[in-house]
């Protein structure tokens, strides 16, 4: 009896679901990071694991913030603008978890000195994962805190976006940096032809200058480039819908939430252009934008070169580009659009093999260590 009882409760322990903390410093409503743990938390939910949500700085809406509660089994949203109140709000979370049974795996992303703090409150945890999703080269290490740079050093795992980015992290923090994408959202729009028979660049996303938008904005009045419009969604505090109003040929179409409204955006555009000079990681929009087909010039920025799949339709220019370098790429761009050479079969193909949840679902599931509730 005493054996069966042993059996009995062995058996019982090892279909317990796995258990999974997930922790970002912040949460918006919209931008890339905020679509990869959308994405992330439902593929891991997905997997039958149980998952415990806390985010330091959440400013989204009631109803994403519901779909979070419906997939996870908690979720602490902190909400606090003043730092010392963000501090309190910490201390009072990290109590809460310390209740809970141990951590299959933690999965910490973002960057910033609270990560490692957080680190300090945990109950027990087999495995670490850290995900640092923007760039790693210099321009990025030096925005590293001296306990941001601890969680470098002591998770047990660190995860970057792209080949590159791995590489400029391993050289210096000498360790190895696993490589696994960001989750995306698959994207199937119908393309809509535009009635005025101009062609539409166009960019999503946070509104800053370090993402070209000032760039578009010169193109826009450019007589070189007068048969591209050019169009916007976003926000940003430097760029109100007035600062538009300048622009004639700058079509802003403020924000948008959910796949309802990505995908109408997308539908709305021949092109996308990220003319970055920020520290990318590998950017969502471009997933989501090779996963519709939509072709895309982007600047060599972080693990930007990784998705390049095909010259015509993924097109990347140098991160030092001026304007005219910028403004004749895009010209070259255009005149292959209109002369058909430009196709959206070779970006769908590679994002159905290399980046579609399925395929990332089995490569985060295997760095953090849940190989056993693989579909």
């Amino acid at each position: 009896m005493q054996k069966k009882r042993s059996r009995e409760y062995m058996a019982q322990g090892s279909d317990k679901k796995k258990r999974i903390l997930v922790y970002a410093t912040q949460l918006m409503e919209t931008g890339g990071i905020e679509s990869h743990l959308l994405e992330f938390c439902r593929q891991m939910a997905a997997n039958g694991t149980e998952i415990d949500l806390v985010v330091l700085n959440a400013a989204t809406t009631p109803d994403t913030e519901a779909y979070y509660r419906s997939i996870c089994r908690r979720v602490y949203f902190g909400k606090h603008g003043r730092s010392y109140k963000r501090m309190l709000w910490m201390l009072q979370t990290g109590a809460r978890l310390r209740t809970s049974r141990k951590y299959d795996a933690v999965y910490t992303n973002g960057q910033g000195e609270s990560i490692w703090l957080l680190s300090r409150m945990l109950p027990g945890y087999d495995k670490w994962v850290h995900h640092h999703h923007t760039s790693g080269d210099a321009k990025d290490q030096a925005t590293w805190g001296e306990k941001y740079k601890k969680t470098l050093h002591t998770a047990n795992t660190i995860v970057a976006c792209s080949v590159r980015n791995a590489g400029d992290m391993k050289s210096v923090l000498h360790r190895q940096i696993d490589v696994v994408p960001c989750f995306s959202r698959n994207v199937e729009v119908t393309f809509a032809e535009n009635p005025t028979g101009k062609l539409r660049f166009g960019y999503y996303g946070r509104l800053i200058a370090e993402k070209g938008v000032d760039q578009i904005c010169k193109m826009s009045e450019d007589a070189d480039l007068k048969d591209i419009e050019f169009h916007l969604w976003g926000e940003g505090k430097h760029y109100p819908a007035t600062y538009f109003d300048k622009y004639p040929n700058v079509h802003y179409h403020g924000t948008f939430a959910g796949e309802e409204g990505l995908k109408s955006a997308i539908a709305r555009l021949d092109a996308y252009l990220l003319l970055s000079t920020h520290p990318e990681g590998l950017p969502i929009s471009l997933l989501e934008a090779m996963s519709a087909g939509l072709p895309w010039l982007a600047t060599d920025r972080g693990g930007i070169p990784d998705i390049a799949c095909d010259p015509l339709s993924t097109r990347v220019i140098p991160a030092t580009a001026d304007y005219n370098e910028a403004k004749n790429a895009v010209m070259a761009f255009a005149k292959d659009i209109r002369n058909g050479l430009v196709t959206k079969t070779s970006q769908k193909d590679l994002y159905a093999n290399r980046f579609s949840a399925v395929a990332l679902r089995t490569a985060w599931s295997n760095i953090l260590g849940l190989q056993k509730h693989q579909n």
